[in-house]
């Protein structure tokens, strides 16, 4: 094959220009998706020089300087072959994998996935290939939203996995790992179905309850905090996989008001019944006839502290969570969150009982006391 044309085809940017006596070889060798400027000149006698290369790697240098003054009768491409051998040995990340094929294969997944799944709400490939976005609506019209990853460093068997799941808990299960990402999303959409009765029974509680924590939840929050009156909630927390089991309920409040529903709640546990309902169930449970609603108040003037927020840092939330932490003298029964009043009482030197903290509440300065933080 004529010289220049394999130059041509071999190494497309690199360009030759006759000089005086001699021949300019100038432009650039592609390395794995990394440009490397060079400059090689040949003179009469058939012999090289390296005017330039785009590295810094003396080591580099020293070899094509070595092999070049050794080898004055090679062709330009076998002197260019030799550089870029020098160039994938010595250069940092010049030897990177090439995921070109690998691209490919993600994008033939993708079509499959898309074309599989045709009831998809919404589905999305970002632009470098590596992220997925779906949205799907399960039976009941509930839109379930779910993220999955692709991973090119890996070997083919662990390429997609999911990075976000709005299902509840950690399943080992779904949690792993697949080379297809049709038998991911599949595995996905089975924890759907069978989950739709605990969607089912949280929507309930939502509907029916006054919802005071998780602010705004989503599917994956397996516990509801309900409003049951003045300065009194209870925890609601559903098995996800098995809604008949009896859900952990636990109070909140001053002692005198949290008392008579933990009566009512042992003495109604052999009681457990959900045949007629999970939510009328609940509502056994707790002794209610029905369950209470909070009335919506405004905000009011010139108040500093809302109820129900936080008398130290004077806010809802704090880490995404409401005050758990009430006084329980009558005439105070302020809210505190945990971390702000356990700080408050060891900024006090407060007394330390095993898991509890004990000292002055900062409004009434009467014994309060609440869980030691880690």
């Amino acid at each position: 094959m004529d010289l220049t044309l394999d130059l041509i085809l071999k190494y497309p940017l690199i360009r030759s220009y006759q000089t005086d006596q001699d021949t300019l070889f100038e432009g650039i060798i592609l390395l794995c998706n990394k440009d490397f400027n060079i400059s090689i000149r040949k003179r009469p006698d058939c012999s090289y020089k390296l005017n330039y290369l785009d590295t810094k790697n003396s080591k580099i240098l020293q070899d094509i300087h070595d092999y070049l003054k050794c080898n004055k009768n090679s062709t330009i491409i076998e002197v260019l072959d030799k550089i870029k051998t020098f160039l994938t040995l010595n250069e940092p990340n010049a030897n990177i994998i090439d995921v070109s094929d690998a691209h490919l294969r993600v994008l033939h997944e993708y079509s499959e996935f898309t074309n599989f799944f045709l009831n998809l709400e919404t589905c999305s490939l970002s632009k470098d290939l590596t992220e997925i976005n779906v949205s799907i609506l399960d039976e009941k019209s509930r839109t379930h939203c779910t993220k999955i990853l692709v991973n090119y460093s890996t070997d083919l068997a662990h390429t997609f996995y999911f990075k976000s799941i709005d299902l509840p808990g950690k399943d080992p299960d779904i949690l792993r790992s697949s080379d297809s990402l049709t038998a991911l999303f599949d595995g996905f959409l089975g924890k759907i179905d069978l989950l739709q009765p605990f969607f089912d029974i949280m929507d309930e509680l939502d509907e029916h309850c006054t919802i005071l924590d998780p602010e705004r939840p989503v599917r994956k929050d397996y516990y509801r905090r309900i409003w049951l009156g003045e300065n009194v909630s209870a925890t609601i927390t559903v098995d996800p996989y098995n809604v008949h089991l009896r859900p952990d309920v636990r109070f909140l409040g001053p002692s005198r008001l949290v008392k008579n529903y933990g009566i009512k709640l042992n003495e109604n546990f052999s009681k457990w019944d959900c045949q007629q309902g999970f939510l009328y169930a609940v509502q056994l449970l707790l002794g209610l006839e029905s369950f209470p609603k909070r009335l919506e108040k405004k905000k009011s003037v010139g108040i500093l502290v809302e109820y129900g927020e936080c008398s130290i840092c004077f806010s809802l939330r704090l880490d995404n969570k409401p005050p758990d932490i009430i006084c329980p003298n009558k005439s105070c029964e302020k809210f505190y969150h945990n971390r702000c009043i356990y700080e408050w009482l060891v900024s006090l030197d407060s007394k330390k009982v095993f898991n509890n903290i004990s000292g002055s509440c900062p409004s009434c300065e009467k014994i309060i006391s609440c869980p030691v933080l880690e």
